[in-house]
């Protein structure tokens, strides 16, 4: 029962994110889908009631409907319908800013639309199969298919050529990069900010982040690294967002850490982290390290807060907003980093001096002298820059 509260709750959330009003809340047994309506005749008739005696002019159903029931509640209400996958692919356009997003969120309205046309034809023809049959609705129907289909076909195209770009850049880099993930609204952005002392977008609410971005950093040994905040996960995401974000989303299963961001103050902790844990796994994300990170510990009674610590012992418990105890964070990183970090020490020509430069900003020196022969240096070092090293030092 608790998981279904919560469930209600989070669309009530995601209803007035995406600028609804919440009237009313009610709830049907879901071991009892009924396959014409989703929701059984009892309960059709409870809303259709309250429909006549209110202003509700908008149905939200907490699930997938099939085109059929889609159609069979709007026409028995008289209202508009919609489903969950409906009102969180609302929210994403809403939420949308760069070209990429945009295109991202308006393939995957795209392609659940087509999912929809598509089993309207099949019940039409179910329903008045054979010759003559061919009506001005079924040529409209396919008209709009076709439309549709090469407009998400020209957006596929357009997203490759995006995903392309990054993937050169993503080549460019040398620093370590840290991917912040986690479910929506779970204090990514705060954190990112918090980090980098950026002042990006921070809003109490679901998906107000939906575009990756990257920022360079200090760690506490001086030493650089990216980090990188993207959209945020939520229960049942559709999985037209998934494939269309899977480019974006790439930038999680290229990271050396990912830091799973949770909100500690909120119900149903461990099913959210469930939730993260089962999206990452379908996007085969594999890092070096991946902490968990229960965030919003200025939120949480003293009780509670030993209860998630008993629950994941290997937590780290921080509070974004705040800042208290993200300094032990980046100690945190930083200790996972310069765990993959090799020794060095070379005599670097003065011809070479560059490499002097990338050496201090992506390793860690702890001696350096100068003399007529070069640059005497001895450091921890990535294992690329490392063998980049040993190879123009001669070997020395």
């Amino acid at each position: 029962m608790g998981n279904r509260k919560n469930s209600l709750e989070e669309l009530a959330e995601l209803t007035r994110t995406a600028g609804g009003e919440v009237e009313k809340k009610t709830t049907h047994s879901p071991d009892n889908v009924n396959p014409a309506f989703y929701i059984g005749r009892g309960k059709l008739f409870e809303v259709k009631a309250e429909l006549e005696n209110s202003s509700i002019n908008l149905v939200i159903i907490d699930g997938k409907l099939s085109p059929a029931q889609h159609r069979n509640l709007e026409e028995e209400l008289e209202t508009r319908v919609i489903d969950r996958n409906q009102l969180i692919l609302d929210i994403f356009s809403l939420h949308a800013r760069t070209k990429e997003s945009k295109l991202q969120v308006e393939k995957a309205q795209l392609e659940y639309l087509f999912s929809r046309l598509t089993g309207k034809g099949e019940e039409m023809s179910r329903l008045a199969g054979g010759i003559g049959t061919r009506g001005p609705g079924e040529t409209k129907l396919e008209t709009d298919r076709r439309r549709i289909s090469d407009r998400i076909h020209r957006l596929k195209q357009e997203l490759k050529d995006i995903s392309r770009t990054r993937e050169v850049q993503r080549q460019d880099r040398e620093d370590p990069v840290i991917a912040l993930t986690g479910y929506t609204n779970a204090g990514k952005s705060t954190l990112l900010n918090q980090i980098t002392g950026g002042d990006n977008m921070v809003a109490d609410q679901l998906f107000a982040t939906l575009d990756s971005t990257l920022h360079k950093f200090n760690l506490p040994s001086g030493k650089r690294a990216i980090i990188t905040d993207t959209v945020g996960f939520i229960r049942n995401l559709p999985h037209q967002l998934i494939a269309s974000f899977r480019a974006t989303l790439e930038e999680i299963t290229r990271a050396d850490i990912i830091l799973h961001i949770v909100d500690g103050s909120t119900e149903g902790v461990d099913q959210r982290i469930n939730v993260v844990e089962d999206v990452l796994n379908d996007l085969e994300a594999d890092p070096h390290e991946e902490f968990l990170i229960i965030n919003k510990i200025d939120k949480i009674s003293g009780n509670k807060l030993e209860n998630l610590k008993t629950r994941h012992p290997d937590a780290c418990f921080i509070s974004a907003r705040t800042g208290d105890s993200v300094d032990e964070l980046l100690e945190l990183i930083n200790s996972s980093i310069n765990q993959r970090l090799s020794r060095v020490s070379s005599t670097i020509p003065y011809n070479q001096a560059g490499l002097v430069e990338k050496i201090h900003n992506r390793g860690q020196v702890e001696e350096e002298e100068y003399s007529q022969e070069g640059i005497s240096i001895t450091a921890l070092v990535p294992e690329d820059l490392a063998k980049k090293t040993h190879r123009i030092s001669g070997g020395n």
